[in-house]
């Protein structure tokens, strides 16, 4: 194999080329993620322990559905953006550039507005009769008057993103509106605990982020591009690729939401509560898979559109291995101290340990399947992707009609994860049957191996060395699990093409 990279084969411009862009803008979006997630976690947290489970478990609900009226307002015109705005740019079309993100704009903010009026009419209705909670109203309705904000943020920042500017969906909408949410919480909750503190915290950050964008925008378009009308056909290929991925992108959120909101019809706020608590920790395995699709998206778009079949190959297997080995310890550690990481949003939530590890779980086979996602929809089969999730969300909603009646948040932990993990052996099938690729190294069985041995010694250490308190315990087990696991990893030897691709980014790096 390095002997191939060396001779100009297809794997060399991959090792030279693409794997340092994607490497360094995963970087970018990876750190902007980490921060993100922490601020993000650390805001339900704070709001998690001021309001306790049932109150936690109202406001978790009206985000749940808030989220949901993100995702349905820019009908996923963001994902189009990803993939036309690189094509339109190698083309050097800067013009056609300008037109499709004010194609983008003017169809999300007329649905959003329609959407946002809807939702604050019938707010009320929405939290007494549905979820039987009559507070739920007052959330929704505080929400609702941020959703074009919001939407808007979110169009530009895609936009900056296909462009080549992902650092500035990083400051603005993953690290400015989560902090700014904090300041603004920690500040409403000096006048008593309450549902409106966390709700209006929310809104703010979104105007701010929106401006911001726009104002970075338009330092890659002119104005007057920005907002020249794209034709009919523009806006015809625009929906005609995003209609079918919003259909799929809708139908996956509600994969992932579908649960909370069964709980909310089904069981009490405090169980809402519960699960919250437990999903929102399992998706910190998440953190290095959203960071490697982010970048990675745009260039399946590019690789397919090109044909060069074989770059792309080599980088789906060295992703998917990547994202798996920085994944596997989050799940390890979730296993031994996962008690004690929930313990840390109040003791009453630790009763919802095994169901965080089911979710985890499940997560974790989600990472081992690398952006089998996108290699799917981005290499324009989005139809394909509509399909699948709509199979799986109805089989989720199958499984939890049969399993939350009776068995709760462990019901409904069981049919996520069931749910999740199958939709994703379904995408690895269709990828080899499409595209005769498939995302396995012969040494993927390196992390395995590393992550077996780290989680046997740290379970001894655990039971003899470690000292009483949540907290330490919890410190003191994730920094003994990442170094021994670090140290296996890399003892059990580096993949020689790994090796060429690393050093092309610290020489890359290095030039900076």
């Amino acid at each position: 194999m390095l002997r191939e990279i060396r001779g100009g084969l297809p794997q060399e411009p991959v090792a030279v080329k693409e794997m340092p862009f994607i490497v360094k803008g995963a970087g970018v979006f990876l750190i902007g993620t980490l921060i993100s997630s922490g601020l993000k976690y650390l805001f339900e947290f704070l709001v998690a322990r001021r309001l306790g489970p049932s109150g936690f478990g109202v406001f978790f609900l009206g985000l749940t559905v808030f989220r949901l009226m993100e995702k349905v307002g820019p009908l996923e015109l963001n994902q189009g953006l990803l993939r036309f705005i690189p094509i339109r740019k190698k083309e050097e079309e800067t013009a056609r550039v300008g037109a499709i993100i004010s194609a983008a704009l003017r169809v999300s903010i007329f649905f959003s507005a329609i959407l946002s009026v809807f939702v604050f009419l019938f707010a009320t209705p929405i939290g007494h009769g549905f979820f039987h909670v009559s507070s739920l109203g007052l959330v929704l309705k505080i929400l609702s008057l941020s959703l074009i904000f919001s939407v808007v943020a979110e169009i530009l920042a895609f936009s900056l993103q296909a462009l080549g500017a992902i650092q500035y969906r990083v400051y603005f909408r993953l690290v400015l509106e989560p902090a700014l949410g904090i300041i603004i919480v920690l500040f409403l909750f000096q006048f008593g605990p309450s549902l409106w503190a966390p709700s209006i915290a929310l809104t703010g950050p979104f105007l701010l982020s929106s401006f911001l964008s726009f104002w970075f925008l338009k330092r890659f378009l002119p104005v007057q591009l920005i907002r020249r009308r794209a034709e009919p056909e523009e806006v015809k290929e625009l929906l005609a690729f995003s209609w079918p991925l919003f259909s799929a992108s809708l139908l996956s959120f509600l994969l992932y939401q579908v649960t909370p909101l069964m709980f909310g019809y089904f069981r009490s706020t405090q169980e809402v509560g519960l699960y919250a608590a437990a999903l929102r920790t399992s998706f910190l395995l998440l953190l290095t898979l959203e960071a490697f699709n982010s970048v990675f998206a745009p260039l399946i778009s590019d690789l397919t559109n090109r044909g060069e079949l074989k770059k792309l190959e080599v980088l789906f297997k060295v992703i998917t291995k990547w994202v798996f080995s920085l994944s596997l310890p989050l799940f390890l550690i979730l296993t031994l101290f996962g008690r004690e990481v929930l313990g840390l949003w109040g003791k009453r939530y630790q009763q919802a340990f095994l169901c965080l590890l089911i979710l985890a779980a499940g997560q974790l086979i989600n990472c081992a399947t690398g952006p089998v996602g996108y290699m799917i929809s981005m290499s324009g089969r989005p139809k394909i992707s509509l399909a699948n999730t709509a199979a799986t969300l109805g089989l989720n909603i199958f499984l939890n009609l049969l399993l939350i009646p009776h068995s709760g948040v462990i019901g409904g932990a069981i049919s996520f994860a069931l749910s999740l993990s199958l939709v994703n052996l379904a995408r690895l099938i269709e990828v080899w049957l499409i595209l005769k690729i498939h995302p396995y190294r012969a040494d993927f069985y390196k992390p395995l191996l590393a992550g077996f041995i780290s989680f046997l010694i740290t379970l001894e250490l655990r039971k003899h060395f470690f000292l009483p308190g949540d907290l330490l315990r919890l410190v003191l087990g994730t920094l003994a699990l990442g170094v021994i696991y670090s140290l296996f990893l890399i003892g059990l030897g580096i993949a020689e093409e790994e090796k060429i691709i690393l050093v092309k980014i610290r020489e890359k790096l290095s030039l900076r």
